[in-house]
């Protein structure tokens, strides 16, 4: 009972302490973004968060990282380091394209310079509200249980299975994406970039493959067949990574273990009839 308190109490002041923060953060004028898309590389990888303070032009310099919204599409804000800065304005390109975008900014056109990059917290930020919402409801319906034990057990397992649907709907853990294809010489690749948060092993049926960390850009060797090919994105983890992963699937079965379930009510002889 006294660690099921002191764990409560703990996430309490942590949720505080972070929404002290963010609110403190917005009022000086920053903003934060979720990166969902894989043009910036491992500098910025899917699912990452950005923080970006106000700035103007001239405090800029080739090779910072900015958010902007372009003049084209201006209900988008995208994130993207700094090529060139001329008279005539800002140009910006990807890390992982290599061209510069087809847009000329100016100064009203940035939202900030990006001053941190933290990846792997935005798919945290997505999948808050599914969460939260999601507890609330298990906490709710189980509340009508009466036996504290069936009542653990059923927030435990819903919980896990809660878990289980938003990162199955969001998957932040694998995924790839085609930059492009090439062909050289009857020599065939698909250029491709990782775009979630584990190792992964990309390998073409008949081909090569490639094993990339999150936000890397590799090549696959085609196969010299003509039609369709089947590429395949696996799991790559080190013994270390498989051990981490297998911990956290056990984490409710820890919890039960260490922290233990409430004891079952006794019915009294009057109260069962």
């Amino acid at each position: 009972m006294v660690v099921r308190r002191l764990t409560s109490a703990g996430l309490l002041v942590v949720v505080l302490l972070v929404a002290s923060a963010a609110l403190v953060f917005h009022l000086q004028g920053g903003h934060w973004f979720v990166v969902t898309t894989s043009s910036m590389g491992r500098a910025a990888p899917v699912g990452t968060l950005v923080l970006t303070e106000p700035t103007r032009a001239s405090d800029l310099r080739a090779g910072d990282v900015v958010s902007f919204r372009p003049p084209t599409v201006p209900e988008t804000v995208y994130t993207h380091r700094i090529a060139t800065i001329g008279p005539e304005g800002i140009r910006t390109s990807g890390d992982t394209t290599g061209s510069i975008d087809p847009w000329l900014l100016t100064e009203g056109d940035l939202v900030g310079r990006a001053v941190t990059l933290l990846p792997g917290l935005g798919w945290a930020l997505r999948a808050a509200p599914w969460l939260a919402f999601g507890a609330l409801a298990i906490w709710v319906t189980s509340s009508r249980m009466r036996d504290p034990a069936v009542r653990a057990s059923a927030r435990v397992l819903a919980g896990c299975l809660l878990v289980a649907v938003v990162a199955a709907v969001q998957r932040p853990f694998v995924g790839v994406d085609l930059l492009s294809t090439t062909a050289d010489a009857g020599a065939r690749a698909a250029h491709v970039v990782a775009t979630g948060l584990a190792p992964v092993r990309v390998e073409a049926e008949g081909g090569g493959h490639v094993d990339l960390v999150s936000g890397a850009v590799g090549s696959v060797t085609l196969p010299h067949t003509a039609g369709l090919v089947d590429v395949v994105t696996t799991l790559h983890l080190s013994p270390l990574g498989w051990t981490v992963v297998g911990l956290v699937c056990a984490t409710p079965l820890l919890w039960t273990l260490l922290v233990g379930l409430p004891a079952r009510l006794e019915h009294t002889p009057e109260e069962a009839r």
